[in-house]
């Protein structure tokens, strides 16, 4: 069975553009797992996403977003990084044409649409063969309930990538919904793209059903401390969706669910453990942590834009020159200023550079990295770790943006003290009261910026708030990404593009100069 179930993931890992049928059963019977439990591990082996580097899923949003900039210092690339220089000033200066450009310089391309589709393809696979196996109805529906939670979550991802942020123009082009492993001949698989509002309305749907199957099954099954989508990874994922569709009645009822009904715990980050020589900061992206409600992602997919080094010279007292090595993209001033005095987040979920040569870390300067297993220089840890979460501290957040939204604010008050006192020194803790319409509104937005900070989200977050201005430095240049700008939405890659006809490209802004 091991042999069957490798063979068919091989196959439920083919790209879109594929010609040949995919997993006929009439003509390909050996390859079809018999029982519930087998397409369970066909699931876990297609359709998840793993710390490894099989599919990159947001590689580029933390380098688009206000919480990063290039380093201030006088820096110059090693020569046999400039044409992956190149590609990364692309990204990061939101030029239309950043995928011709990395693909020019010969810089491996995070095709993140086919990604996500090869695991769209991956559950569609389960949920096709699922009336074709034996196995209890418990069985059966525990795999489709994942399958259908995978489907939502991939999908959400693509549509704030690729499709307008939902409360601007939700009848603007969102992604193809692709809803059936069947691959037909080329010329007649070629999908146009659904809109936005399509997208999402079948995100809700597969959420929706996935919800009521779980609550078909015990309790035990409907959350594992294990890596498997789950009853309250599906319901904070609920609360997300209806924030972003500014449906904030319904975003508050889930995110209360994960809070009241489980028994996740905010980490209080005055209780960590000391740090080490070995491990200077805490892995919150991980079982051990009692936020965590599911893991999932690689930490390549997090660093591979964001881990570069530039070389700068000092000059020293006897006219010799010594060179040193920086990290080229570090956390934004701005982000950093915004922690106030006893916020303990600043320290313990974003990395301070460590200064190679003197084997200390700076004081003053922080990276773009943080949450997840670091090594003890303050760098990403090896590909065997998680790298993202669905964590409690969203759900209070969740809570209270949508109270407040909801002329609920005594909520919304009440959601923030409590998250806030576990990430804030006891003495220097200030609970937030008194605040009340745009100001209550503009705090649960700072505070989510600081809360889930490189974490993926914070881009989605602007598209969401209006889109507004960003200006990114590169040495001398100064970018600007204007409100309400084409680029807030990704260019679907050229490669997408040519191998299927009927996509639409998204409208692009002009090329970006300095």
């Amino acid at each position: 069975m091991k042999r069957i179930i490798y063979i068919l993931t091989g196959i439920v890992l083919l790209s879109l553009s594929s010609c040949s049928d995919f997993l006929e059963p009439k003509s390909q019977s050996e390859y079809v797992p018999k029982d519930a439990n087998a397409l369970q591990e066909m699931l876990i082996g297609s359709a998840y996403p793993k710390q490894d580097k099989s599919n990159f899923l947001l590689p580029f949003l933390s380098f688009l977003d206000d919480d990063i900039q290039f380093h201030k210092t006088d820096y110059e690339f090693s020569i046999n990084s400039l044409k992956n220089i190149e590609a990364k000033q692309a990204v990061y200066t939101w030029q239309p044409d950043m995928f011709f450009i990395m693909e020019r310089n010969g810089y491996p391309l995070q095709n993140i649409w086919e990604g996500y589709y090869n695991y769209i393809l991956g559950a569609n696979a389960a949920l096709d063969y699922i009336g074709d196996v034996n196995g209890t109805e418990a069985e059966k529906n525990y795999v489709i309930a994942q399958s259908l939670g995978l489907r939502a979550f991939y999908y959400f991802m693509l549509v704030n990538h690729f499709g307008a942020p939902y409360n601007y123009n939700k009848q603007a082009l969102g992604v193809p919904l692709k809803l059936d492993s069947n691959l037909l001949p080329e010329d007649q698989l070629l999908m146009t793209r659904n809109t936005v509002e399509e997208v999402y309305n079948q995100i809700v749907d597969d959420l929706n059903e996935a919800e009521r199957l779980f609550l078909t099954l015990s309790k035990d099954k409907q959350y594992e401390p294990n890596y498997l989508v789950s009853l309250p990874m599906i319901q904070l994922l609920k609360s997300r969706v209806f924030l972003y569709m500014e449906n904030w009645k319904d975003a508050a009822i889930y995110a209360n669910k994960v809070i009241k009904e489980w028994s996740f715990a905010l980490v209080d980050l005055n209780n960590l453990p000391s740090p080490t020589v070995a491990e200077p900061y805490y892995n919150f992206t991980s079982l051990k942590s009692s936020e965590v409600i599911w893991l999932y992602g690689s930490v390549s997919d997090l660093t591979v834009f964001n881990d570069e080094s530039v070389e700068y010279e000092e000059e020293g007292y006897f006219g010799n020159t010594t060179t040193y090595y920086r990290e080229a993209f570090i956390a934004s001033d701005n982000l950093i200023e915004s922690f106030e005095d006893g916020d303990l987040r600043k320290e313990k979920y974003i990395a301070k550079e460590f200064n190679k040569d003197d084997k200390v870390f700076y004081e003053d300067s922080y990276t773009t990295f943080g949450k997840y297993k670091l090594s003890a220089t303050g760098e990403p840890s090896g590909s065997e770790n998680f790298a993202l979460s669905f964590r409690l501290g969203e759900a209070y957040l969740n809570l209270a943006e949508a109270a407040a939204h909801n002329n609920d604010e005594s909520t919304a008050l009440s959601a923030l003290k409590t998250l806030l006192a576990k990430r804030y020194e006891p003495d220097k803790f200030v609970e937030p009261t008194g605040l009340t319409g745009d100001a209550l509104k503009t705090f649960i937005k700072n505070e989510r910026r600081k809360e889930l900070c490189f974490e993926g989200q914070r881009w989605f977050d602007l598209r969401r708030y209006g889109m507004p201005q960003i200006i990114h430095r590169w040495g001398e240049q100064v970018y600007t990404l204007k409100q309400n700008d084409p680029s807030y939405t990704m260019p679907i890659p050229d490669a997408v593009l040519i191998k299927n006809k009927k996509l639409e490209q998204n409208p692009l802004a002009p090329k970006r100069e300095s």
